[in-house]
């Protein structure tokens, strides 16, 4: 018989903190999290939890830990569009559809409660973090701050009645394309008529960069679906986590006239580090091993790429492909993700296409009315 509790003691929590390491036991393609970091996001006292509700619930078969949800109220996202959803996250389960079902009725009878009608994920716990279900790509680690997760997550969740709301996509480039000769004149004559200067993020000045960056991610992403803004508080938080693992030569900033216009961040993977962290812990030894493999990530991720909105359609994101290809082509990386991106953001999904960039993987946010 499948139970469901709800997390309310330190117990609890540890078992939902813990569930992922029996799920992917035998996957070597998984990538651990660093258990601190988790805890910090689904600690009530992080910055997002001001601004939203959620309740963590585990399933249990025969006393074993075999499933968890995350029931989320955002109110920010349904303030900023207009919504009554709700949103469930941070789900894993073993491969048993009554466990999947019983998860997501407990998470279907929280929201009714609420008179809420509609539900959406996997948000982990918002757009602004991990989100969506992997169902198309190769078989390989994910990328950092992009999820993983067994084939038969999709298959459960479509036999629940979830269907699909948004595709988000990844791309992967050839680091040494050619710059097609339509973005090489838009960005050359741009940069002859624009007083363009450019400069990176400093880790020296980390508070107002920070500023700035939090600045062009409200304004440029905003009429985005799925966006929700976030806090100033919640961001400089997110941010403090990033500058551990920033290589501030490949986050870049664009001004026009000396004023900040836009950026675009690219992170190591550090994935491929953590991958080695297997119990998920910094002490005693995975601080020790994430020292000593970091100078050995070779691929990276394009995180984001914005402008605000009156630099928008001005041809300064041409700028930005150029820089950041020659920054990336002098590392030692030698693959490279772009994503998420929208299915139906075609203005970054063209250029991309147009430089060669190639759809590898797809991620699924789910909805259903209830």
């Amino acid at each position: 018989m499948i139970q469901i509790k709800k997390v309310e003691s330190k117990k609890d929590l540890k078992n939902f903190v813990d569930l992922p390491w029996a799920i992917y036991k035998d996957d070597p393609l998984w990538v651990p999290p660093l258990k601190m970091a988790v805890n910090d996001l689904l600690s009530p006292k992080h910055p997002f939890r001001k601004t939203s509700d959620m309740d963590l619930f585990l399933a249990l078969k025969d006393n074993q830990v075999v499933g968890r949800i995350a029931v989320i109220v955002n109110h920010t996202h349904n303030k900023f569009h207009g919504e009554n959803v709700g949103h469930f996250g941070f789900y894993e389960a073993i491969d048993d559809y009554q466990v999947c079902d019983l998860l997501l009725a407990t998470a279907k009878e929280a929201f009714l409660k609420l008179q809420i009608h509609t539900i959406l994920g996997p948000l982990n716990p918002s757009t602004n973090y991990e989100c969506g279900l992997l169902i198309e790509g190769p078989l390989d680690p994910p990328q950092i701050m992009m999820t993983y997760n067994p084939k038969y997550y999709q298959t459960h969740f479509e036999k629940w009645g979830l269907k699909k709301a948004k595709d988000l996509i990844a791309y992967q480039i050839d680091i040494k394309f050619q710059m097609p000769e339509k973005i090489k004149y838009i960005s050359q004559r741009l940069e002859t008529k624009a007083k363009i200067t450019y400069r990176p993020i400093s880790k020296s000045n980390w508070g107002q960069d920070v500023a700035s960056l939090f600045d062009i991610y409200n304004d440029a992403w905003e009429t985005n679906w799925g966006f929700v803004p976030m806090t100033r508080e919640e961001f400089f938080h997110t941010a403090k986590d990033l500058k551990a693992v920033v290589d501030p030569n490949l986050v870049l900033f664009v001004l026009v006239a000396g004023e900040v216009a836009g950026l675009i961040v690219t992170l190591p993977d550090f994935n491929q580090v953590l991958k080695q962290v297997k119990d998920g812990k910094l002490f005693p030894t995975g601080l020790f091993k994430i020292l000593f493999n970091k100078n050995k990530i070779n691929r990276a991720r394009v995180i984001t790429l914005g402008l605000k909105k009156k630099f928008m359609k001005t041809g300064l994101e041409t700028l930005l492909y150029t820089k950041a290809q020659n920054m990336i082509r002098a590392t030692k990386m030698h693959e490279l993700e772009m994503s998420w991106i929208l299915e139906d953001n075609h203005n970054m999904n063209r250029p991309l296409i147009l430089m060669g960039a190639k759809p590898y993987k797809r991620y699924r946010i789910f909805e259903k009315n209830i």
